[in-house]
């Protein structure tokens, strides 16, 4: 996928809540810009850190820019958290993911009778249909790709509900996006969501299948690109 319009440099200052932040423009203009991401973004918050910007012009905004990229200590970080979702859907349209041969539909947000959504069902002529749910890594310490960076109720009831459909014969699939290109390995940050963790791990022993694939990220463009291991800390 590709980013639309020109990308804007400018340094990063502050972040004032969860989808607002402050930046400095080349020309030393300062605005508030949105901040595509509710996650603690550990690691992209340093200020003063380069930064990239898409400028919006639908009416009704209370931004003008929209923050997309940040620059890591070995390359740019996409910290869009609706990216992964849309490249997701680009390779469901196309050759599919690794272990998922391309379906005959995809429906996308899909409502379970708990109430919650998942991101997509995929349908096939011979086989159950299959659930999968995708989430945003922007956070690696020394080379492994770690998630949450907070805590995540909603992540934690998102699992249950892979493992129910699990065990009802479905398919179930939790796939982690990558978007930085430093990651090695995945694994899940019980240090700061143990809960999450314990039920990641339960949910790989209780048929949910695990994909973790990194982007290739050249701005304005981000494609999926390598699958990386995972070693969940409560399966070791």
């Amino acid at each position: 996928m590709i980013f639309p319009g020109p990308l804007i440099p400018a340094r990063f200052l502050q972040r004032r809540q969860r989808f607002l932040a402050e930046a400095e423009f080349a020309d030393g203009r300062r605005e508030w810009v949105h901040v595509p991401n509710s996650g603690a973004l550990t690691g992209c918050l340093t200020p003063g850190l380069e930064i990239l910007l898409t400028r919006e012009n639908r009416p009704g905004r209370k931004t003008a820019y929209t923050w997309r990229f940040c620059k890591g200590p070995a390359g740019w970080i996409c910290i869009d958290t609706l990216a992964p979702n849309r490249l997701v859907a680009e390779a469901l349209a196309g050759p599919g993911l690794p272990g998922l041969p391309p379906p005959i539909a995809v429906r996308p947000e899909v409502v379970l009778p708990q109430g919650s959504r998942l991101d997509f069902v995929l349908e096939y002529d011979q086989s159950p249909a299959v659930f999968v749910e995708v989430k945003s890594v922007t956070w690696v310490e020394e080379g492994v790709a770690l998630f949450p960076d907070g805590v995540t109720s909603r992540g934690r009831r998102h699992l249950e509900h892979l493992e129910a459909l699990a065990a009802q014969g479905f398919g179930a699939w939790q796939v982690f996006v990558v978007q930085r290109e430093d990651a090695r390995a995945f694994d899940a940050a019980a240090t700061v969501d143990p809960a999450y963790a314990r039920e990641l791990a339960r949910a790989a022993r209780n048929g949910v299948q695990i994909l973790v694939i990194q982007e290739k990220i050249n701005p304005p463009e981000i494609t999926l690109a390598s699958c990386l291991p995972f070693d969940l800390i409560f399966l070791r």
